[in-house]
């Protein structure tokens, strides 16, 4: 992808920043070029205007020519009919160029944002990604536009101008020529300000839509403490952050009127220039007419330029954002190797340890091995480090010393995305996705046919309540499954990993959060999806786990004790009090 281009150590500069941008734009030369090609002759033509208008002064009402008035009509209306074309063509060749532009940036955020470690990502709060993708990348696309149309060729046009007013006379030029360092040193002068006005926008807009992303994900939290108060504050000193920054950022733009001020005054200066000439009959009124309008011409494209100036540098911040976000780095992939088809699942942790940012550990010296087939469980008091045996094991992160083997193979040396193809995973709050229940169930594996779906439903106790809905497996289930019930929505979640058919299936708290009823379903559900594979659970209710092959029991990061459930009973404290606190008795068939 274009993103991959030119990574910076450090803050990039305004001009490594901008050639970054202009990657993008690359694949799309051709558009760009015939865009340019259009702008540039529509500026040539431009300047036929004032001639026009001194040939109809001069010549057709100065020397009363009626048979020249129809012509010169024609050709005013003919270069006003040129330029309307020109300038369309213009206009959509870079609103084409800067949207397909913005699609490859965009395409680029949502994938690094999916190939971020999991602790990486959770760095950036979703609004701030979202704001990468939507205020920050819609800055950012007036860039192609703006460069070109409104940076080279009204430079372009601004210079064509003073050299035509050169040829009438050279102390026009002059004049004229004058007024170029104003409006070329006055942006200089503004860079500071601009950029850091810009910058502070920016982030409030991202601080905004965390907010707002946070709250409305929220709203239930919200209304059960009765904090939409305490919400709706915090959102409006957000919102004042948001608009005083806009209000500064309009102020120092505000400097860019005093290029007005200066063009005024010099066009006064003009006039006193060209009124002497004019009475004593050296120039026509016709030319007089002209040159006043060639003068005329410089405003808008030099005022273009200084806009287009703060526009860039307000771009060039959001760019900024957006490269820091796709510079962050990805997760590791070790030496990329494809990851080989899991065939017996037998997992090894060996002397594994682990911190988050080199604080305090989480894991120390962890080693157990589950054997091919079997049920190994996970338990521990809150945070002992069990959930972050699923983050290694999966390669969400990768551990600081030992190593993780799958059927022997180092995933320290593996891709993770192949890795993952041989794991099932369900998690405690399962994430389901707006659409029908049959699309979340082959969300793992889109090609499944609609028996292997329903196959994957009845193993997860699923296919009872899922044809009982009006719409079957088409029924659609809302943002995160929110027509569902916890209980339905996690047997969800257990069909679509069953339906994947990994080697080893990963139950992280699946059924912690459920009800008794809801919890028993989805208990046999996962004992028939278990059945045949390694599966590893990670659970704080021990009834889920007691019928385990093997049980490991963590406590502070290390390996306390390990062996079956009634052996653990009897000789593991920890896992005694574990037991008891949840009023969990040894079985008597097994004691």
């Amino acid at each position: 992808m274009a993103a991959a281009q030119g990574k910076s150590a450090g803050a990039p500069g305004a001009w490594s920043t901008f050639v970054r941008l202009l990657g993008y734009a690359r694949p799309y030369w051709l558009t760009g070029a015939l865009a340019t090609l259009a702008a540039a002759a529509a500026s040539v033509f431009v300047l036929a205007r004032p001639w026009l208008i001194k040939l109809l002064v001069d010549d057709v009402f100065g020397q009363a020519n009626e048979a020249l008035l129809a012509p010169v009509l024609v050709a005013m209306f003919a270069l006003e009919v040129v330029l309307v074309g020109l300038g369309y063509a213009a206009e959509y060749g870079y609103a084409r160029v800067g949207e397909r532009a913005m699609n490859l940036l965009r395409t680029d955020i949502l994938h690094h944002a999916h190939r971020l470690p999991l602790i990486s990502l959770r760095r950036h709060r979703t609004g701030e990604v979202v704001a990468h993708f939507t205020s920050d990348a819609t800055a950012i696309g007036g860039v192609y536009q703006r460069v070109f149309s409104e940076v080279a060729i009204s430079s372009l046009r601004v210079l064509a101008v003073v050299a035509i007013i050169f040829a009438v006379d050279w102390r026009f030029g002059l004049l004229a020529t004058a007024l170029i360092p104003f409006y070329a040193f006055l942006p200089v002068l503004m860079q500071g300000r601009v950029q850091g006005a810009s910058q502070r926008v920016q982030d409030a807009m991202a601080d905004l839509s965390a907010l707002l992303t946070e709250f409305v994900g929220g709203a239930r939290d919200l209304k059960a403490f009765n904090r939409e108060d305490w919400a709706g504050r915090r959102l409006r000193v957000a919102a004042r952050r948001l608009w005083r920054g806009r209000l500064r950022l309009v102020v120092v733009q505000g400097i860019a009127l005093v290029q007005t001020v200066v063009y005024w005054g010099s066009f006064a200066a003009i006039w006193v220039v060209l009124a002497r000439p004019a009475v004593e009959g050296q120039i026509t009124l016709g030319l007089v007419l002209a040159l006043s309008f060639y003068f005329l011409m410089l405003e808008t494209p030099s005022r273009l330029i200084v806009s287009a100036y703060v526009e860039i540098q307000t771009a060039l911040g959001a760019a900024r954002r957006v490269f820091a976000f796709l510079d962050t780095p990805v997760e590791p992939s070790g030496a990329a190797v494809t990851a080989p088809p899991i065939r017996d699942g037998e997992v090894r942790f060996e002397r594994v340890a682990f911190s988050y940012d080199d604080a305090q550990p989480v894991l120390r010296e962890v080693s157990f091995r589950t054997a091919p087939g079997t049920t190994l469980a996970v338990v521990g008091p809150s945070g002992a480090g069990k959930t972050t045996l699923i983050n290694l094991l999966l390669r969400f992160v990768d551990p600081a010393s030992g190593r993780i083997t799958v059927d022997g193979h180092d995933t320290g040396a593996l891709d993770p995305a192949s890795l993952r193809v041989s794991f099932g995973v369900v998690f405690q709050d399962p994430m389901l996705f707006e659409g029908a229940i049959r699309e979340n169930i082959r969300f793992g594996r889109e090609e499944l046919t609609d028996v292997q779906v329903e196959r994957a439903a009845t193993i997860a106790n699923a296919h009872d309540f899922i044809t009982a809905t009006e719409h079957g497996y088409a029924t659609r289930i809302g943002e995160r499954g929110l027509r569902l019930s916890g209980g339905q929505a996690q047997r969800v979640a257990i069909a679509r990993a069953v339906a994947a058919d990994p080697r080893i299936l990963v139950l992280d708290e699946a059924t912690s959060a459920l009800d008794a009823e809801s919890e028993r379903l989805a208990q046999e559900a996962l004992a028939r999806a278990s059945h045949g594979r390694t599966t590893i659970v990670i659970a704080h209710r021990l009834a889920t786990v007691r019928r385990a092959d093997s049980i490991v029991v963590l406590d502070d990061g290390r390996v306390l004790d390990s062996g079956r459930h009634e052996e653990l009973y009897d000789r593991c404290d920890l896992y005694r009090r574990l037991c008891d606190l949840q009023f969990l008795q040894p079985d008597p068939a097994t004691a």
